[in-house]
C-alpha cells in the first residue's frame, strides 16, 4: 500500500515508500501515515482530467470542438461531454476514475482492519479519530461511485476477493455509506481541533451525510442532519466570494472539506490548463503565457447558460451586481490591440475562472491551489432544497437568500414567496451561480431528474450554431445524451478481471 509523509501548508500526500498494510499499521506513527495516504487518491481524482467528471456533460461546462482533435485520449474526454461512441466501458477516464476510487477504498479498508489492533496509542481519541477519517474517506469514494455507476462491488475490510465481488444493489451501498459517515461523525474531531488542514472532521461528515440523504430523496433525515450541522457547526460564509478562489484564503472558515495541493512534485494540480484558453489574455494588454491566469489548452469552456444566461436571471441586468460573476467567469479574450476575440469559436469564448493560478503557483500545469469538496454555501443551498421538497417553501427562502445576500451585498435581490415548482428551478439556478464548475453539477442534475433536459437545452452547441448561422453542419460534435447516461458504463477491465462479473453485468445500453 501507499504511504505518505508530513508537510508545510497542509497534509502532504507525497508517496515515500511502498509497504504492506501489516508493516504500516504497527504503531501510532504508522497509522497516522497510513490514513494520511488515503487522501492521496482523492487528490489524484481531482488533479487533472478525472476532475472533469461531474463538470462537463452538464449545462455548465462543455468541451471545445477543438478538443476532439487533440488525439484519441482527448476524443475520449470529449465523449464524456457529448455522450457519443467514445463514452464507453473502455474510456480511459471512465475506468481511471473507477480504479482511483477503489484504490482509495482499499487503503481505507486496510486502516479500518488494522488500526483497532494497534497497541500503545498515547491518545486513544487519536486512534478513534484516524478510524473516523478512514470511514469518512471510504464513504466519500463509494458515494462518488454509486452515483456514477449504480450497483457496484462493495469491497470491505476482512473480505476475500479471490472469487471476485458481485455488484451490490444501490440501496446496500448507500446503507454502508451512511453507516461509515455516522461512524465518522462520532469519531472524527471538530474542524478547529484537527492538527492538519485537509483532514476529515465532524462538520465534513455531517455535511456529506446530509448530501447523501438528499441524493436518496430522504428529505426528513436530510433536514435533521443539516439543521444539526447549521445549529452546532458554526457554519459561515466568507464575506467576499472572490476570496474563495484567489489562492490566498485556503482552508478558510467557509470550507468544510478541502483537497490539499502544493507546488511540490507529485502534489500539484493542472486544472487551469484544461479550463484556460490559448486565444489571448482575459485582461487587455496583459502578458499571456503559461505563467499567467487564463492561459490553457482550450479543452473545456463555460456553456452560454453558465457564462451568460443563468447570471441574468431573473433580471437581465442582475449579473452586473452579482459578485460571483467576475470571480467565476473569464468572459472575454483580447488580441494584441485590446479587441475582444468572441469571433473565434471556441477559444475566444467565455471560460471558467475558478481554476486560474495565483501568484504562488508555478504555471498552468503546476498549481498548488486547493480545491473545495464541501463548503458551507453548498450546505445552505442543500438545506433550502430539502425544505422545499418537504413542502416548507417559505422556510426554504431563508437559507437560499443567505447565499444571495453574500453575492449582492444586501437583501434587495432576495427571492420572495413562490411556488414549490418554481423554487425547484430557482434553487438549481442558484446552485449553478454559487457552485458552478466545482464538480457537483452532473450529480445535481441526476438527483433532480433533469440531466437529459438541461444538457439538451444548454449543452448542444452544434444545433445552436446551425440554427444561429442558418447552416446544415457545424464542427461541434453532436450532443447524444439520453436516459441511459444517468449511469456511466462499468469499465471493461472490471468486467474482465472481477471473477464474479461478466460482460452481461454491464449497465443497460452500453
Amino acid at each position: 500500500m501507499l504511504i505518505a509523509g508530513g508537510c508545510r501548508k497542509q497534509l502532504d500526500y507525497t508517496p515515500e515508500v511502498f509497504l504492506s498494510a501489516q508493516q504500516v499499521y504497527k504503531d501510532q506513527a504508522g497509522a497516522t501515515a497510513g490514513v494520511t495516504g488515503i487522501y492521496k487518491q482523492l487528490q489524484s481524482l481531482k488533479a487533472s482530467d478525472y476532475a472533469l467528471i461531474g463538470i462537463i456533460g452538464t449545462d455548465e461546462a462543455r468541451c471545445t470542438y477543438q478538443s476532439q482533435g487533440y488525439g484519441a485520449y482527448w476524443a475520449g474526454v470529449t465523449g464524456l461531454d457529448v455522450y457519443d461512441i467514445q463514452f464507453n466501458s473502455q474510456n480511459a477516464d471512465v475506468s481511471g476514475y473507477w480504479s482511483t476510487c477503489y484504490q482509495g477504498i482499499a487503503n481505507a479498508n486496510y486502516a479500518i482492519q488494522y488500526i483497532p489492533g494497534i497497541k500503545g496509542f498515547a491518545d486513544l481519541s487519536l486512534q478513534a479519530r484516524l478510524l473516523g477519517e478512514a470511514h469518512f474517506m471510504r464513504a466519500l469514494f463509494y458515494f462518488q461511485l454509486v452515483q456514477l455507476y449504480g450497483d457496484i462491488p462493495l469491497r470491505l475490510e476482512n473480505m476475500s476477493f479471490s472469487d471476485g465481488v458481485k455488484r451490490s444493489p444501490v440501496a446496500d451501498v448507500y446503507a454502508r455509506i451512511i453507516s461509515d459517515l455516522k461512524f465518522a461523525e462520532a469519531n472524527c474531531w471538530v474542524k478547529s481541533k484537527n492538527p492538519d488542514p485537509g483532514r476529515a472532521s465532524i462538520e465534513a461528515a455531517k455535511a456529506l451525510l446530509g448530501k447523501v440523504y438528499l441524493t436518496q430523496h430522504d428529505y426528513q433525515n436530510a433536514k435533521t442532519t443539516f439543521e444539526d450541522l447549521i445549529n452546532t457547526g458554526g457554519l459561515t460564509l466568507l464575506p467576499n466570494y472572490a476570496d474563495l478562489f484567489d489562492g490566498k484564503h485556503e482552508n478558510n472558515a467557509e470550507s468544510l472539506f478541502e483537497i490539499q495541493y502544493s507546488t511540490d512534485a507529485g502534489n500539484s494540480q493542472s486544472l487551469q490548463n484544461l479550463f484556460g484558453s490559448y486565444a489571448g489574455p482575459p485582461i487587455p494588454h496583459e502578458n499571456f503565457d503559461k505563467h499567467t491566469p487564463g492561459y490553457g489548452g482550450t479543452v473545456v469552456m463555460a456553456t452560454k447558460f453558465y457564462s451568460d444566461t443563468v447570471f441574468a436571471k431573473p433580471y437581465s441586468w442582475e449579473y452586473q451586481y452579482d459578485t460571483r460573476y467576475a470571480a467565476s467567469i473569464n468572459h472575454d479574450r483580447y488580441d494584441g490591440n485590446g479587441n475582444t476575440m468572441s469571433w473565434w469559436v471556441d477559444p475566444g469564448l467565455p471560460t471558467v475562472k475558478k481554476y486560474d493560478i495565483s501568484s504562488s503557483d508555478i504555471d498552468a500545469y503546476t498549481s498548488g491551489k486547493n480545491l473545495y469538496y464541501l463548503r458551507s454555501a453548498d450546505v445552505f443551498l442543500m438545506y433550502a432544497e430539502t425544505l422545499n421538497e418537504l413542502g416548507q417553501t417559505q422556510a426554504a427562502l431563508a437559507p437560499l437568500n443567505k447565499i444571495r445576500e453574500r453575492a449582492f451585498g444586501n437583501n434587495t435581490l432576495d427571492f420572495s414567496t413562490t411556488s414549490q415548482n418554481e423554487l425547484r428551478d430557482i434553487i438549481m439556478d442558484e446552485r449553478s451561480r454559487e457552485l458552478g464548475s466545482e464538480g457537483w453539477r452532473w450529480f445535481d442534475l441526476k438527483r433532480t431528474g433533469t440531466l437529459v433536459q438541461r444538457v439538451m437545452a444548454h449543452n448542444n452547441p452544434k444545433a445552436m450554431y446551425m440554427k444561429q448561422n442558418g447552416t446544415t453542419d457545424d464542427p461541434h460534435p453532436a450532443q447524444n445524451v439520453s436516459a441511459k447516461n444517468n449511469l456511466y458504463p462499468i469499465p471493461l477491465s472490471e468486467l474482465q478481471n472481477n471473477q464474479a462479473l461478466n460482460l452481461n453485468s454491464q449497465n443497460p445500453g452500453y
